[in-house]
C-alpha cells in the first residue's frame, strides 16, 4: 500500500494545479460563454444534469442491500450494494463539508452581483459551489460500478456518463469548471479509499481489479 502514497500526492498536486489554473484563467470566460449558448443546448443539459442527483442512487442501493442481506441471503451482493451506497453517501458528505468550508460563490452570483471567489463557511445555495456535488456523485458512481462489475467493456460507458454529467453542470452554469474538476477527483478518490477499506475487511471478492 505504500506504493499508493506517491501516486496520491502526485495526483493531488496535478488536480490542485488544474483547479488553480481554471480558477484564474478559465472559469469566468467559460461561464460567460456557456451563459450565452443556444437555449436548446442548455435545456438539454439541464435534463442531463438531473442524472447527477444522488437521492435515487442512495435509495436504490440501500433497497438492494436490504433485499440481498435479509431476503435472498446473498452476502456478496449485499456487500456490493452497501459498497455502492457508501461510495455515493461518503463522497457526498465529504463534498458538502468542503463546500461549507470553502463557501465559493456560484456562477449566478457572478452574473447577478459580480461576485467571484470564496466567502468561507457558508450554507446558502448560492455560496456552496466548490466542489460540484452532481459531478462528485457521477464520478463516484462510475468508479464504484467499474470496480464492482467484472466486464471491463462497461468502464468507458461509465466514464463518458460521468464526464457528461460533470460537463452539464458547467454548461448550465450551475458550477465553474474548477468545481467540476474537484468534484470528479473527490468522487474517484473516495471510492478508491473505500475500496482499500473493503479489501482489508472482505478481501478481493467484490472487485474486478
Amino acid at each position: 500500500m505504500k506504493n499508493l502514497n506517491p501516486l496520491f500526492y502526485r495526483s493531488l498536486a496535478v488536480i490542485f494545479i488544474l483547479v488553480v489554473l481554471s480558477y484564474l484563467y478559465i472559469d469566468i470566460p467559460l461561464a460567460v460563454y456557456c451563459r450565452n449558448m443556444d437555449a436548446g443546448v442548455r435545456n438539454f443539459f439541464g435534463v442531463v444534469t438531473e442524472l447527477g442527483i444522488s437521492t435515487w442512487y442512495l435509495i436504490g442501493s440501500l433497497a438492494l442491500f436490504l433485499f440481498f442481506r435479509f431476503v435472498s441471503k446473498k452476502q456478496v451482493y449485499a456487500h456490493a450494494a452497501l459498497f455502492f451506497f457508501a461510495a455515493i453517501a461518503g463522497s457526498g458528505i465529504i463534498c458538502n463539508i468542503i463546500r461549507f468550508i470553502a463557501g465559493r460563490f456560484r456562477p449566478e452570483m457572478l452574473f447577478e452581483k459580480g461576485l467571484y471567489g470564496f466567502a468561507l463557511f457558508q450554507i446558502e445555495h448560492t455560496s456552496v459551489s466548490f466542489p460540484s456535488g452532481h459531478t462528485t456523485t457521477a464520478f463516484a458512481m462510475a468508479m464504484a460500478l467499474s470496480l464492482l462489475l467484472k466486464n471491463k467493456i462497461y468502464w468507458p460507458i461509465f466514464g463518458v456518463f460521468a464526464l457528461i454529467v460533470g460537463a452539464s453542470r458547467v454548461i448550465i452554469t450551475a458550477h465553474y469548471l474548477s468545481d467540476a474538476i474537484a468534484g470528479a477527483y473527490l468522487g474517484i478518490l473516495t471510492v478508491l479509499l473505500l475500496k482499500k477499506f473493503y479489501r482489508s475487511r472482505f478481501g478481493n471478492q467484490l472487485f474486478s481489479g
